[in-house]
């Protein structure tokens, strides 16, 4: 005896389907997960349209050419883009003279720098000022080290000198508080 397999199939979900409809609760909970399911797929593919659409606006909106105007909507310039504005400004905000405040320098000032010059200045001069402040304290350590060292030594001196009697720390059986 042969089973025709997709015969088979056929039969199995028209009994599947007939149970789901006539039980009610079964037929709740089947069309519940389906629309939950249905509902999460519409929001991913949804928010990944919605995504690609905002992004694709911003690309486009920053090449968009634009024509200047003053105050009274007179054009002024020629046509640019928003791209093209944003690196005339970040270009030209690092070329600024500026003088040694990092204040804009008036044109005749003939010791102006530009403002990336002045800013790699003040991260050096910084970084020179914490590396010298180290050092100074590394070397009032050590001098304070060498004077008590040094006075130790003077006062072990004076007291051999005033009690000729021979101490604990001086036979080395007692640690010295210095």
């Amino acid at each position: 005896m042969q089973f025709d397999t997709e015969e088979m199939k056929v039969l199995i979900v028209e009994k599947a389907s007939r149970s789901f409809i006539e039980d009610d609760d079964l037929w709740e909970m089947v069309k519940k997960n389906l629309d939950t399911r249905v509902d999460k797929l519409f929001a991913d593919r949804a928010a990944y349209a919605v995504s690609e659409a905002v992004d694709a606006a911003v690309r486009d909106g920053f090449d968009r050419a634009y024509q200047p105007v003053d105050s009274y909507g007179t054009k002024r310039g020629e046509p640019t883009t928003i791209r093209d504005e944003l690196n005339r400004l970040v270009h030209g905000y690092w070329s600024e003279r500026v003088d040694k405040s990092g204040r804009p320098a008036v044109t005749s000032q003939h010791n102006a720098i530009t403002r990336a010059e002045y800013m790699m200045a003040q991260i050096c001069a910084n970084d020179f000022s914490e590396k010298m402040r180290q050092a100074a304290v590394s070397v009032t350590a050590a001098l304070k080290d060498g004077f008590r060292a040094q006075l130790a030594t003077h006062v072990d001196g004076l007291l051999d000198e005033l009690f000729r009697v021979k101490s604990l720390q001086d036979q080395g059986k007692a640690t010295k508080p210095w």
